[in-house]
């Protein structure tokens, strides 16, 4: 198997939404993405995972919500059809990229979303969701939201 990854978009509108989010260019990340793939053992299927870059990569931030939380919202965010759990905060700089794609083959990766930040579960309106793993989900994003800033 070769090095080489080529990695294709499946929806870059997807990916554009997150732009705001990244401190270095997006060119970057996907070189550290498709190097990180490169040393991955398994070359079929879907991936879901993160990864820490060599460097501050962006910005992103999960909020634990508590029983006490107040100010956690649901809307859709920029680019998106579905809502979001969110709440309004500051955003951290992050050195973690999350990547969610499947191989197409040994050498092909599309990639469905590349952010900054730790993994997550698919959000709960999610389409694709597939049921097996509706009460995973519903478990993790009724204690967290997605950190937004004022105005997002």
């Amino acid at each position: 198997m070769s090095d080489t990854i080529s990695v294709t978009f499946r929806d870059e509108g997807h990916l554009r939404a997150h732009l705001d989010d990244f401190l270095v260019p997006i060119e970057q990340a996907l070189e550290w993405t498709r190097s990180r793939l490169a040393e991955s053992p398994r070359r079929s299927g879907p991936e879901h995972f993160d990864f820490r870059a060599p460097g501050i990569v962006g910005y992103g931030g999960l909020k634990r919500i508590l029983p006490w939380t107040h100010g956690d919202f649901w809307a859709k965010r920029k680019g998106r059809a579905i809502p979001s759990h969110l709440i309004v905060g500051r955003k951290r700089p992050t050195r973690w990229l999350c990547v969610w794609g499947h191989w197409k083959d040994g050498e092909t990766f599309v990639l469905h979303t590349l952010y900054p930040g730790r993994t997550a579960p698919r959000e709960i309106h999610d389409p694709e969701l597939p049921l097996s793993e509706l009460p995973v989900v519903l478990k993790f994003w009724t204690r967290h939201a997605i950190i937004v800033g004022k105005g997002e």
